[in-house]
């Protein structure tokens, strides 16, 4: 591998590891317009046992309801990253505790999705995510599901 090409890998995987993280904080401190920012104003969300969200306007509204009862705590582990040309796609797992504000008992999920990224990730001042249409699709089961699908 020459030396651009594995100076170009790292600024994808840094690129890719900074919306991961923005990814993570914003579901974790509960920031709705930070999550959306993770997505291109065309992007795609795929939440379990409901109609896909097409677009930030969408992916917002959708975040908002699911977002505003409940206190989060999200953990990610990434299983697999791959760049292929403009394309990046991130195999993740994750957990999710959802506390509901009002109070009882948890939510949690334990499950796994996918991002893809259409675009250079290492676009100067842009995220991976931001730079093309991301989508993540979810596979959960259990509480969430049901939670989800009420």
């Amino acid at each position: 591998m020459s030396q651009q090409e594995q100076s170009t890998n790292q600024v994808d995987a840094e690129a890719i590891n900074n919306v991961r993280e923005a990814h993570i904080a914003a579901l974790n401190d509960g920031d709705v317009d930070a999550w959306v920012a993770a997505f291109t104003d065309e992007g795609v969300q795929m939440p379990p046992d409901a109609p896909a969200n097409l677009g930030s306007e969408s992916i917002r509204a959708w975040s908002q309801a699911f977002l505003a009862p409940f206190r989060v705590q999200f953990m990610l582990f990434v299983d697999e990253v791959r760049v292929a040309g403009s394309w990046a796609f991130e195999r993740r797992t994750y957990k999710i505790n959802l506390t509901p504000k009002a109070g009882g008992e948890p939510i949690q999920d334990i499950s796994k999705y996918i991002i893809s990224t259409n675009g250079s990730p290492a676009v100067p001042g842009k995220s991976a995510a931001t730079s093309g249409t991301a989508t993540i699709h979810h596979s959960p089961g259990g509480d969430l599901c049901d939670f989800l699908s009420k």
